[in-house]
């Protein structure tokens, strides 16, 4: 009896979105439950923790079980909400196999924030996508705009503050104003509040641009073997390729053909003290700026590679 009330299915369960990270999902059941994030983890039979970190890169065998049970959703749908969703192809690292630990290095990995596109947030009903937390996403082909990871009242980046699940609240920047923003304290704090389906995102001008992301994102979307070996082969070059040109000091001749906005953005990311500019860039630059050095690792690697997009199979359990 005390097993099968462990075990209960909840009530109401929503669908996660297309695309939707685990953390953006949990808040939207904690939403429909009227729950703190760390209640609606709790309900889910994972650990309750303010930080909430090793649940976003995989579940144990026993826990997805556990979620799947409770809820009522496909193993593969939990999955696909997982950063361990991406081993195949960009984040090798992140398998099943790994103690749980949040400190693995990556520089393609927004690990603290997200990225988002504010038509998507806003259209979604505060959706956010599992994505837009890797840097390789640059831009929202959907809506043709650069993808915004900081609030311009604040000027910080976007993230979900531990209880920033109350109604409303995933559509707002929930940064921590003052000195109120860690540890406990910021249970409490007043929140920036800024909308985030108001930022002005970049309008997207270059073709190039949309171009590439669709074939980045064909790369990092995993599919049958022969696809994520190519794809991780390909990826690691252009990795390679960026590292490269992060290490230098100079960005002549590397943004040529790119938009006006674009080349504002690198050059913005200039002159941070004891980093070379470009490396700042890859590290702390927006997703305009970053997408200048995915397009020149990309007009090396793929130039001459055909990658097609792998076809989404709903019905995989």
């Amino acid at each position: 009896m005390v097993e099968a009330e462990r075990v209960r299915r909840l009530g109401v369960v929503p669908s996660p979105f297309a695309g939707e990270s685990f953390l953006s999902w949990v808040d939207t059941l904690a939403v429909t439950l009227r729950l703190s994030r760390a209640a609606a983890l709790k309900e889910l039979g994972l650990p309750g923790s303010a930080t909430f970190s090793t649940s976003q890169i995989h579940l144990r065998p026993e826990e997805l079980e556990g979620v799947c049970r409770r809820t009522g959703l496909r193993p593969a749908q939990v999955r696909r909400m997982l950063f361990a969703f991406y081993a195949p192809t960009a984040l090798p690292q992140f398998t099943s196999d790994i103690g749980r630990s949040w400190h693995v290095s990556n520089p393609w990995l927004r690990r603290d924030h997200s990225a988002a596109c504010p038509l998507c947030v806003q259209t979604s009903g505060g959706r956010w996508l599992l994505s837009w937390r890797l840097k390789w996403t640059f831009l929202c082909a959907d809506h043709l705009v650069y993808l915004a990871d900081r609030c311009p009242r604040c000027h910080l980046r976007l993230y979900w503050r531990h209880e920033a699940t109350g109604a409303g609240q995933r559509e707002h920047c929930t940064r921590p104003l003052g000195r109120q923003g860690r540890g406990r304290s910021r249970l409490g704090a007043k929140v920036c509040g800024f909308p985030v389906p108001e930022i002005a995102a970049i309008p997207v001008e270059d073709e190039e641009a949309v171009h590439i992301q669709r074939r980045v994102s064909a790369l990092l979307t995993p599919a049958d073997p022969s696809h994520n070996e190519e794809s991780r082969r390909l990826l690691q070059r252009m990795s390679g390729i960026v590292q490269d040109a992060a290490s230098r000091k100079t960005v002549s001749g590397m943004l040529d053909g790119m938009e006006s906005s674009v080349v504002r953005a690198v050059y913005e990311s200039q002159g941070q003290p004891y980093h070379p500019p470009l490396a700042w860039t890859l590290e702390n630059g927006s997703p305009a700026a970053l997408s200048a050095l995915v397009r020149v690792a990309a007009r090396s690697v793929l130039s001459d590679k055909h990658i097609s997009v792998p076809p989404v199979n709903r019905t995989t359990n």
